[in-house]
């Protein structure tokens, strides 16, 4: 249906390594990684992952409940995003690929692995298609996301894969009524990544064992909900849940924020203490 071949491989900058200074000159404040680490540690770490077009900044509510639990938090910066100067993020998002975005999460894991006895990951839309994708790999000890991008909408389900063969750029300036750093445009082999990202990603929720977390909001114009009925159907295990309703796509950001943070803290919270 789609190819999944290695393409040219990108990198991705991990939250547990410091950035090359160049690096940093090009990117904009908000996708920088982030590790926090609190004093009193527990002996667990929870990667946390972006969504489309996004950055580690909108992840930034999670963690800090996260850490306020004295559990540690990761969050790199996935392969072609967060470039200040436009021309270098066209070029980079018109090379992003399937396994670049799953190998940028291995790799991260890995690393976790090194540092923590155990490692759970928590994923917000394509990162959320992301985490359960590891989780399906048994990667993960545990594993929450929020609005989990295994479906688009309607209309992007049909048109990605139309154009999917062409590379040009649609503008996209942002709707929310809260500050949120965008690119102002989406490119179209971009969302054709986004796009086998769902696709890939709902078909291996049958092999996930772990424990899951998944909140969402009936009023999330970009993910449709029914993506929660088809973790429910499909992941063999009994998952969490939890909706936010008040709340629309991006919900750590949004009105139900601190509510959405505190169940996704208290999910891990309990998972690696009991």
């Amino acid at each position: 249906m789609y190819d999944i071949e290695p393409m040219q491989q990108q990198s991705y900058f991990s939250g547990f390594t410091p950035l090359p200074h160049d690096i940093e000159a090009q990117l904009i404040p908000e996708a920088k990684p982030q590790y926090l680490k609190p004093n009193h540690s527990i002996d667990a770490v929870v990667i946390c992952m972006h969504g489309f077009t996004g950055h580690p900044y909108e992840l930034a509510p999670a963690m800090s409940a996260l850490s306020d639990l004295d559990i540690p938090t990761v969050a790199p910066l996935l392969p072609g995003h967060g470039y200040q100067e436009r021309h270098k993020q066209e070029q980079e998002f018109s090379s992003i690929t399937l396994n670049g975005m799953l190998d940028a999460a291995r790799q991260e894991i890995a690393q976790a692995r090194e540092r923590y006895s155990h490692v759970g990951m928590f994923g917000f839309s394509m990162g959320g298609a992301i985490a359960l994708t590891m989780a399906s790999e048994g990667l993960l000890d545990t594993c929450a996301v929020a609005a989990p991008a295994l479906r688009l909408p309607c209309k992007a389900e049909i048109l990605i894969p139309l154009f999917s063969w062409a590379s040009f750029t649609v503008e996209a300036p942002s709707q929310e009524l809260f500050y949120l750093p965008v690119y102002g445009f989406h490119h179209s082999r971009a969302l054709r990544t986004l796009w086998q990202l769902s696709i890939y990603a709902r078909r291996r929720l049958h092999e996930i064992r772990c424990p899951v977390l998944a909140v969402h909001s009936h009023n999330d114009p970009t993910v449709p909900p029914v993506v929660l009925e088809m973790m429910q159907k499909h992941i063999p295990t009994e998952i969490e849940i939890a909706w936010f309703d008040d709340s629309g796509h991006v919900m750590l950001l949004d009105v139900s924020g601190p509510e959405v943070s505190s169940k996704v803290a208290g999910f891990f919270q309990r998972q690696f203490l009991d």
